[in-house]
């Protein structure tokens, strides 16, 4: 198996301009789909009310998250950019013709490479194709590099500044569908008549759960990650990292400080901050005196020793980290999941809008 082909062959900017333009139907027709399936599997009798709240929630995050990402356009006007860059296919393919008329005016190379190439000006390269463009990079052809970085994404090596300002994109990405589950959550109880202080206060741990163990400290673990090393090596401690231990590196930090240390960070608060509001307001709601001291004493001690023991890490939650190694950028051959970002953070957008305790929804 050739990875590095593959790499490539994924890479290619006009194939990720199509999954960009695919992301959306597909995002809808996922979110349909599970939304039927989690609809009818419920009691009869509750049904509607599920209905009712998978159409509120999923509509709210799916619309969230494409906006995030894509940006929104009303006519004309384009009111939000969007965070995910992707061109569009007639500058792509402009792009790619423009560098094959350069590489072959000063280039004297086979007959077949050449039906390769001029295959690119048109559309999407095969995997075959793919391996046939990778072999005109030797030295006796002139701008193949240039070629290359043309018709597959350039290859970027980030550095740990670079890794930050992507956090802070990124967050941003993540946040706005996981915000959208939780007021779609909210929303779709009281539209129903199920909300309480206790559904409101999950709803709002899932989703710090989401931003913090598998969005926000993630990224900052990548970048911490990546800055350490970086000090490291200029200190002479260790040697230039090469692509591959960069992503060891960066995957190092996304599991201590995001899986680990991040459902840390987020069970604590749902205990200690919002567990002991969210039982005052409840005893509130139903007329009885909130007793201060115990409040005090609930917010120092929390409820459970076990910081785990409302939320624990899943296979899930671990699979949504795709993405951190995409945007770190480390490696060609991931810029192909960007587009697919949405999909990702619809997930954790609505596990929080469903309040998500594991097997307790």
């Amino acid at each position: 198996m050739n990875v590095k082909a593959i790499g490539k062959f994924l890479d290619q900017p006009i194939l990720i301009s199509k999954l960009k333009n695919q992301t959306p139907k597909l995002l809808a027709g996922a979110a349909l789909a599970y939304g039927t399936y989690d609809t009818f599997k419920a009691p009869k009798e509750e049904r509607k009310n599920r209905g009712i709240k998978n159409a509120v929630i999923l509509s709210t995050v799916v619309g969230t998250s494409l906006i995030s990402a894509f940006g929104l356009k009303m006519g004309k006007t384009q009111v939000f950019q969007g965070l995910v860059n992707v061109k569009n296919p007639a500058d792509i393919l402009n792009n790619n013709s423009q560098a094959v008329d350069k590489f072959l005016k000063n280039n004297n190379i086979n007959k077949k490479a050449k039906t390769v190439l001029n295959r690119s000006k048109e559309g999407m390269l095969s995997l075959n194709d793919t391996k046939e463009v990778l072999k005109l990079k030797n030295s006796s052809n002139q701008g193949a590099d240039e070629l290359l970085d043309t018709l597959f994404s350039k290859k970027e090596d980030l550095n740990a500044k670079e890794i930050f300002k992507e956090t802070g994109r990124l967050s941003i990405l993540g946040l706005m569908p996981v915000a959208g589950g939780v007021l779609g959550g909210i929303a779709a109880e009281k539209i129903t008549g199920e909300n309480t202080p206790k559904s409101t206060s999950d709803k709002i741990k899932e989703g710090t759960y989401q931003f913090l163990a598998n969005i926000f400290m993630c990224n900052v673990g990548a970048a911490g990650a990546l800055f350490a090393a970086e000090k490291l090596q200029k200190a002479g401690t260790i040697k230039a990292l090469s692509p591959m231990g960069k992503l060891g590196v960066i995957m190092g930090g996304i599991f201590i400080t995001g899986i680990m240390g991040g459902s840390i960070a987020a069970n604590w608060l749902g205990k200690h901050i919002l567990d002991p509001i969210f039982d005052k307001k409840h005893k509130e709601k139903e007329g009885k005196p909130a007793d201060e001291a115990n409040f005090r004493r609930h917010v120092k001690h929390g409820r459970h020793k076990d910081i785990y023991s409302e939320r624990k890490p899943e296979l899930l939650d671990m699979a949504l980290h795709t993405d951190d190694i995409a945007t770190a950028g480390v490696l060609s051959g991931f810029k192909w999941i960007e587009p697919m970002l949405p999909l990702m953070y619809t997930i954790s957008g609505y596990r929080a809008g469903i309040g998500y305790r594991n097997n307790e929804p």
